[in-house]
């Protein structure tokens, strides 16, 4: 845990320094444990998160579930993103091969705890998605050698397509929490309101008739509006 710990900090403080000393070479069992580690951190704040915004139950929920799943979604997505950006830096001149990539891929998700709290300020998400396509840009120069501006109108585009993906998912689940806010979920509240207290009593217009005691402005229970027929 200590080596993690040392690394997530290079990376977060010192990525010029972290990238251009990175091994190329190595295997993937060390980049995939680091990127496994960190993206169960990253499912604890998370869960959090969710505790705090609704409730103990719900965040003891959501970590159970993402203690179970994270392992199988960071293998999945660690190998799929890696292999998108292996595509990105060969288009853009890399000769570097797909485990390099990879290595790549996995030391950049250091931040990603650092963004998780910065994400719970709305719109805040933004900030930790430009700030690792700066750091994918610092790796594209000190490790794939490709150029910084190359690199930069690269990840620049990228980043702001995924900006306004972003901005779009966040505005439609706000205004979806305001439309349809969430009902407590418990016993109704019982009803103060009593229905006016009516005695049937027997008419002297017709037998088989019978009428409430008098409206308000009416005089000795003739029939009238209020009668009822039985």
């Amino acid at each position: 845990m200590g080596v993690i710990r040392d690394t997530a900090i290079n990376v977060i403080l010192r990525p010029a320094a972290f990238f251009q000393t990175m091994p190329r070479r190595g295997g993937f069992r060390t980049p995939y444990v680091f990127l496994l580690v960190i993206g169960l951190l990253d499912m604890l704040l998370l869960s959090l998160f969710e505790a705090l915004a609704v409730g103990p139950k719900a965040g003891l929920a959501f970590a159970v579930h993402a203690l179970v799943l994270a392992p199988l979604a960071l293998t999945l997505s660690g190998f799929v993103l890696a292999t998108v950006f292996f595509v990105f830096w060969r288009l853009m001149g890399s000769s570097q091969s797909y485990e390099t990539a990879y290595r790549t891929f996995a030391y950049s998700y250091a931040i990603s705890p650092v963004t998780t709290v910065i994400g719970f300020v709305p719109y805040l998400t933004l900030v930790g998605l430009f700030w690792w396509f700066a750091l994918l840009v610092v790796a594209s120069v000190y490790v794939h050698g490709i150029g910084r501006l190359k690199a930069a109108a690269v990840f620049a585009t990228l980043g702001l397509a995924m900006a306004i993906f972003v901005t779009r998912a966040e505005r439609y689940v706000m205004r979806q929490s305001l439309m349809h806010p969430v009902a407590h979920v418990g016993r109704p509240a019982r009803s103060t309101h009593r229905p006016p207290l009516v005695r049937l009593t027997p008419s002297r217009a017709a037998p088989g008739r019978v009428t409430p005691f008098p409206a308000p402005g009416r005089a000795g229970g003739e029939p009238g509006a209020n009668q009822v027929s039985l």
